[in-house]
């Protein structure tokens, strides 16, 4: 027979689980439509997946309140005290971040200047770093990217030491990463229905990601230097 009759396939139902996951995302607010594609992501793995998920831009006025450092410290000291997981959304900003945060040239993103909150991942850096030197520390942490809008090279190098998931091919690897489950078991292989690459945008808020994402795939196609015109030397310039 061949290899997949082998291989029962196992649906998990939202029903066995459990316990609800929580996700803290941390990424770089690298423009208005790649803030949609971070929001919509929050909204799919809400709707369909039943995780909860921590984000700066849905907490505003308590981030507001207790400050930046604050309530990252926060949230992290939460992750630590449970199984839950902080997923680093790796884009072109994020790399660029890494390097000024190295000695490299100090980046200020018009997004950034415009929101409220500025910039949220230097600080999460600044935070993340002393685990990045115990593996232990590490199983926390989930690293991926859109790769229709961001590459493989937008990874900081302290990351490449896990595996990188690409969006939203490997979606539902990541999500049983974020469940702590194995996909892959002998003679098993499980799946959660409608989360996959080619069906996760039958339903409504997978088809509003999908949406996003190819909205900012086109604004790239059209400005091809798009980042470079997301960065600005001074706030004035980024509120002109």
């Amino acid at each position: 027979g061949s290899p997949e009759e082998k291989f029962s396939k196992e649906h998990i139902q939202h029903s066995q689980i459990t316990y609800q996951r929580k996700v803290l995302i941390i990424y770089s607010l690298d423009h208005a439509l790649y803030r949609e594609i971070v929001l919509k992501l929050s909204a799919f793995l809400r709707a369909k997946c039943g995780t909860e998920v921590v984000l700066d831009l849905l907490d505003t006025a308590w981030l507001g309140t207790v400050g930046r450092m604050q309530w990252l410290d926060w949230q992290k000291q939460q992750i630590e005290k449970s199984s839950d997981k902080i997923l680093i959304l790796c884009s072109r900003g994020v790399q660029a971040k890494w390097r000024a945060m190295c000695g490299g040239h100090k980046v200020m993103l018009k997004e950034d200047v415009r929101s409220p909150m500025g910039d949220m991942l230097t600080p999460a850096f600044s935070l993340i770093i002393p685990d990045l030197l115990h593996p232990v520390a590490f199983g926390k942490y989930i690293v991926a990217y859109f790769d229709d809008v961001s590459a493989e090279e937008d990874v900081p190098p302290p990351f490449n030491i896990t595996i990188k998931y690409k969006l939203m091919k490997h979606f539902e690897e990541l999500y049983f990463r974020i469940l702590d489950m194995e996909k892959h078991e002998p003679g098993k292989v499980k799946r959660v229905e409608g989360i996959a690459e080619d069906e996760y945008f039958s339903c409504p808020s997978g088809r509003a990601l999908r949406d996003a994402v190819e909205a900012f795939q086109a604004y790239q196609v059209e400005y091809p230097d798009w980042f470079e015109r997301e960065c600005v030397d001074s706030e004035e310039e980024a509120l002109d």
